[in-house]
């Protein structure tokens, strides 16, 4: 093109002037001169490149860009000062945070005159097209997604608008009503509704589109060969974040084979129910007895699994419990009988304390199986004398500390009434229970915590850990005989000792509940009547 010549006085060209032309224009705009230096940006151009202005005046893309991208901007500069042609492209350059930009930029050459002398400029503009480039790429993906769904799927999708019109239609369309899919448009389907079912199927969608409910409606199409066929047309809308209905997505299920057999079937409905009521006048006297005995037979084959398996593992984990205390103590006395040198009263002491704590957890289990027993028979009694309980608790706290060494236990029993109805040896046996459950489930941690006191007329009692504590699961079934928490796996255990405990508390008109938590620790609290009410024995029994 011809250059443009403009005779200006010699300030046009000062950085003042073009500040005041250029510097508020909406895009990005840099002035640059024959070699490519920049000799002016406006603002937005500052903003595109993130740099200012004083900082790029008098330098050249290659102090900014990749040598490649320089390169080719330096190529179509030289270009366009020489043939004068305006550029408009799109190019994608890096931007000084290293992130891509897509511009749309117009170049152009503009020569100036000034004094007999003709300067040559270029001017460049730039429209950031980046992030409308890539809405129309997630634009297009997602066209192209919906179209494909719409083609490949078994049934035939259509799309209509918030009117109920129909937009879209899928290309099976085409083969089940021997009409073109724009044929369907607006409400051109309704050409192939049986006429018998048009009605129906047009009150439906419009009670859909008004309402916004979802459609469900079955009905025949039929197509230009006069074929019939049934089938059955689904929609549900999409909505706008405010609530307002802006589509509608349906699909068109072949479901001609089903009626047929639904209609086949509902014809011998009849005639089976009828034999169905017959045959059950013949067999209904019959039946009853045999359900009957079938119920009494599974009732009693299902006790025998579970007495069986009872026993079963009952034996299997009684001979575990024995086996280890029989070994502690078989290898105590081997040691013993073994030692050459004369024997110091501390090792003595250490060996005696081994049998002594396996000789008690075998009187423990023996104890346990007995009183087992004697609670499945009915044969347990309660002996109620007036007694202390706090001379109990520190009489079996003593035994626990000679057996258990290495745990602390902790006992606060002044706040108990100095005497109470209880029977003895059985709540001995339920502290005592508690207490080596406190230990054996405490391996790792030595502190154990007991404490009583009365509250309304109930001596208290409670049991604290810092163990291994129990999950939250277990704890509903934890007085259940033989079931054992499954934070206890590895530890030796009968499943027995709670089951009494529960049983004794009750037998006393008590209670006991549990709190616990898995690497917290356990608490058990017992409750015992502070005078003797044969009622709440009643109402335990």
């Amino acid at each position: 093109m011809t250059a443009v010549r403009t005779e200006l006085p010699n300030a046009l060209v000062s950085q003042d002037v073009l500040a005041a032309i250029f510097k508020k224009a909406p895009h990005p705009i840099i002035v640059k001169n024959s070699a490519s230096q920049f000799l002016f940006l406006n603002d937005a151009a500052c903003d595109l490149i993130g740099a200012r202005s004083e900082d790029v005046v008098g330098k050249t893309d290659y102090d900014f860009l990749p040598k490649a991208e320089a390169d080719a901007i330096r190529a179509m500069d030289i270009q366009i000062f020489e043939t004068g042609e305006e550029k408009l492209f799109e190019e994608v350059i890096t931007g000084r945070d290293g992130s891509p930009h897509t511009l749309k930029t117009h170049k152009r050459r503009v020569c100036l005159a000034f004094d007999d002398t003709v300067q040559e400029f270029l001017i460049v503009e730039f429209q950031n097209v980046t992030e409308l480039r890539k809405a129309e790429r997630v634009l297009r993906a997602s066209e192209e997604h919906h179209r494909s769904l719409i083609e490949l799927h078994p049934q035939t999708p259509w799309l209509a608008n918030a009117a109920g019109e129909i937009i879209e239609v899928g290309a099976e369309w085409e083969h089940l009503s021997g009409r073109s899919c724009d044929e369907a448009a607006g409400s051109g389907w309704e050409s192939s509704v049986h006429q018998e079912d048009l009605l129906a199927v047009k009150e439906n969608w419009a009670r859909s589109v008004e309402t916004g409910a979802p459609l469900d409606i079955e009905f025949r199409v039929a197509n230009v060969g006069g074929e019939v066929r049934w089938f059955r047309s689904r929609a549900a809308p999409k909505r706008s974040p405010t609530g307002k209905i802006t589509r509608w997505y349906g699909l068109l299920e072949d479901v001609h084979e089903r009626r047929l057999a639904l209609d086949a079937l509902r014809k011998s409905e009849q005639s089976l129910i009828e034999h169905r009521d017959e045959l059950e006048k013949l067999v209904e006297a019959r039946t009853a007895e045999v359900s009957r005995k079938n119920a009494e037979l599974d009732r009693l084959l299902q006790q025998e699994r579970e007495v069986n398996a009872l026993q079963r593992r009952f034996v299997a984990m009684i001979s575990h419990e024995f086996r280890t205390p029989l070994a502690i103590i078989d290898s105590a006395a081997q040691r013993l009988t073994r030692t050459k040198t004369a024997v110091t009263s501390d090792y003595l002491f250490e060996k005696s304390a081994q049998i002594k704590g396996a000789v008690a957890r075998m009187v423990e289990l023996m104890e346990s199986i007995l009183a087992a027993g004697r609670l499945r028979t009915g044969t347990i009694a309660i002996d109620r004398q007036p007694c202390s309980l706090a001379a109990v608790m520190d009489e079996a706290v003593n035994r626990r500390r000679d057996i258990s060494a290495s745990h602390n236990i902790h006992v606060d029993v002044t706040s108990l009434p100095q005497s109470m109805p209880f029977d003895r040896d059985a709540v001995d046996r339920v502290i005592s229970n508690l207490l080596s459950n406190a230990v054996k489930y405490s391996p790792h941690s030595s502190e154990i915590y007991m404490r009583g006191w009365q509250e309304d007329g109930w001596a208290k009692v409670s049991v604290r850990d810092t163990g291994i504590g129990m999950d939250a699961d277990d704890l509903p079934r934890l007085f259940e005989p033989y079931f054992r928490a499954r934070s206890a796996t590895g530890i030796a255990g009968t499943g027995i000792g709670l089951n009494i405990v529960r049983e004794i508390m009750e037998l006393h008109g008590g209670t006991i509940s549990v709190t616990s938590e898995i690497g917290k620790g356990t608490t058990f609290t017992i409750s015992l009547p502070v005078d003797h009410h044969p009622r709440l024995e009643q109402d335990a029994a």
